[in-house]
């Protein structure tokens, strides 16, 4: 059953966001205890942490299973939640999924610390329906105080990654009530707000209208943070909240630290260097970059003065200019946004000041080199995110005939057969024509019924009425195409008796126009993109949309390449914020960006078409399984940088 409809999921779809291990962490402990001489009396126990203990993740699955098989319970639980994990870092899934089921059949005869186990496993699998499920099972009345406030902090883990926000913000409420470490207490309260401060300010004024006082004190805290990326405890502002809400939790010595936590994390530089071409096939996305650029400094002049120098990569070397900039007192680099001048300016080890490259390059050898791009594979992995929440499980891909076609569909079936799902079909077709059937039946299998039909015919010699039919066995179809392709493709699918399966896409199936007459035959495809594009009721989004009349000619992919600059200079003064903390968050333009191994990653929203317009699903789920995941491609595409579109 989808949590979207859920009487406690709030109305508003607004949240899908992944900061699963935000929380994670404090879940780790939450196993049955098994007694140490229980396990170091057993042979085969004492093998099983062996062979962990040299990574051999199979043999201690199997030995685990073995150890389940002859004992009892609770015993038997915790030796099947082990094997689960060691098949799960072994890579065999279909086991782990199989154990996993087979402990989901029994819940009512689990323990409470049981479920609780049960519960973290199940969230890590990217199973957050079935988290919850488990969750609101147990009586909390029987629970331990320490047990309470381990199960609110799954349960604010769960909402996180099934994409309820406000829910899970008001676990943290619950959890700030259970929790008396002054420190733990501190960071829960921190989190709450880095939890409300991702919400839009509709979103806010919506929670708050239905808030009770507490939860309505720590909204307008998120609101005023929203307002002002930094303040003191002494400000008109701040003094106008502690008098109107003189007995709640942050009014106190929380606020200092709340004070003094902003602007530590907000690090303006002096001065920004921008390394952008000015001729070259790069260099119309450069002038919308630029827009973005100019836009996002002249949006937070306030706080932060504008001191910008653009530097043109068409003019001269990409280590002379950054020479160049560092003489004139340049503190960051935006750019380049060229592959080969990436792979150059990354190979300079030795990097003094930070470079923001916008384009991907994977290799970082300095410290001081940050990856942001509009990546299409983060576009795949979150759609994936999207499919595998909704219960999907087998997938049928159709995909254009070209290099990136084939990688993409390559990314896709990789990542979803790693996380547990069947490929079923791929099948390729040949963009900018108008009939697609071929593929499309292909795929669908219905040329197989076709030939069937006429074997039958000419079996029994008699003239028998034929329907088509399509194979039934493909819970959706993962579609790559742009959006000429997917206005002709999806009613084709419709027209050949695929209208109840499932449609999932990337952001490139949508051009950025709210064309509802064109967008019309794309109703019932799914997607991930920009919130600004997607979340249209987001107070920012309006804002966004609002520094685009100033340049009427910015369309479709520039629209995007415009946000993208946005992005780039706002999150400057965020970096070591980002960098020091893999829970941190800042709530941009292109998505919900985070850092991981100097790499900057974006979460999108999802909608999908009716009517021609975009409903939206809110954002992202970011499955824990699918971050951590390594491609390990048996066909590399090369290994020189090639000159690719950012996006």
């Amino acid at each position: 059953m989808s949590y979207y409809k859920k009487s406690f999921v709030a109305p508003l779809k607004l949240a899908f966001t992944a900061l699963l291990a935000l929380t994670l962490a404090n879940c780790a402990n939450v196993q049955p205890r098994v007694s140490s001489s229980v396990e170091q009396s057993n042979p085969l126990a004492i093998q099983a942490q062996e062979a962990l203990s040299h990574q051999d993740f199979l043999r201690a699955a199997q030995l685990y299973v073995q150890l389940a098989n002859t004992s009892a319970t609770p015993l038997k639980n915790h030796y099947l939640m082990s094997a689960i994990k060691a098949y799960t870092k072994a890579g065999d899934v279909a086991s782990a999924d199989k154990l996993t089921n087979n402990l989901l059949a029994r819940v009512p005869q689990l323990q409470a610390s049981d479920t609780l186990a049960l519960s973290a496993i199940v969230l890590d699998q990217g199973k957050a329906e079935d988290a919850i499920d488990l969750l609101m099972s147990i009586n909390e009345s029987k629970l331990s105080r320490q047990q309470r406030i381990k199960l609110h902090t799954l349960t604010s883990s769960a909402f996180f990654q099934a994409g309820n926000l406000m829910e899970s913000a008001r676990e943290h409420i619950i959890l700030d009530a259970l929790i008396t470490i002054p420190d733990e207490k501190r960071n829960n309260q921190i989190k709450l707000l880095e939890v409300l401060s991702l919400l839009s300010a509709d979103a806010l004024d919506f929670l708050q209208s239905n808030a009770d006082s507490n939860m309505a004190g720590w909204v307008d805290l998120a609101l005023i943070l929203k307002q002002q990326v930094t303040f003191k405890p002494s400000d008109p502002i701040i003094d106008a909240w502690k008098k109107q809400h003189p007995a709640h939790p942050a009014n106190g010595a929380f606020l200092s630290t709340l004070a003094a936590k902003t602007q530590h994390d907000f690090n303006a530089p002096a001065k920004v260097g921008v390394f952008l071409p000015s001729q070259g096939p790069f260099a119309q996305a450069a002038v919308s970059i630029r827009k973005g650029i100019t836009s996002a400094a002249y949006t937070m002049a306030d706080r932060w003065p504008v001191n910008i120098s653009f530097y043109d990569t068409s003019s001269k070397s990409i280590e002379t200019l950054y020479q160049q900039a560092i003489n004139e007192g340049v503190k960051v680099v935006i750019g380049p946004l060229d592959k080969v001048n990436i792979a150059k300016i990354e190979a300079l080890i030795d990097l003094p000041i930070p470079v923001i490259g916008l384009n991907k390059n994977g290799n970082h050898f300095s410290d001081n080199y940050y990856e942001f791009s509009l990546s299409p594979e983060e576009d795949i992995t979150q759609i994936i995110g999207l499919a595998w929440l909704q219960g999907h499980k087998k997938a049928l891909i159709l995909t254009p005939q070209s290099s990136s076609g084939e990688r993409l569909a390559r990314h896709f079936s990789t990542i979803w057969q790693q996380l547990g799902g069947d490929v079923l079909d791929v099948q390729s077709y040949e963009a900018k024509q108008a009939d697609y059937s071929l593929p499309i039946k292909n795929l669908l299998q219905i040329n197989d019924s076709i030939q069937r039909f006429k074997q039958l015919r000419q079996r029994l010699n008699l003239n028998i009425q034929f329907e088509e039919r399509r194979r039934h066995d493909a819970d959706f179809i993962f579609l790559l195409a742009a959006p000429r392709e997917g206005r002709l493709i999806k009613p084709q699918l419709r027209f050949h008796r695929a209208l109840n399966v499932p449609v999932f896409s990337t952001s490139k199936i949508y051009d950025g126009e709210l064309n509802t007459v064109a967008n019309r035959d794309l109703d019932g495809t799914f997607f991930c993109d920009m919130p600004w594009l997607i979340e249209t009721t987001d107070g920012g989004a309006e804002q966004q949309k609002n520094s685009f009349n100033l340049w009427p000619n910015t369309r479709g992919l520039h629209r995007r390449l415009t946000t993208f600059g946005y992005d780039a200079y706002q999150l400057i003064p965020h970096l070591e914020r980002l960098k020091s903390n893999d829970f941190a968050r800042l709530k941009g333009k292109t998505g919900i960006l985070s850092m991981q191994n100097n790499t900057i990653h974006r979460q999108l929203s999802c909608g999908y078409f009716k009517r021609g317009a975009i409903k939206s699903l809110g954002l992202a789920p970011d499955l824990e399984r699918t971050t951590h995941m390594q491609l390990n491609d048996p066909k590399p595409l090369t290994t020189q940088p090639v000159n690719t579109s950012p996006l």
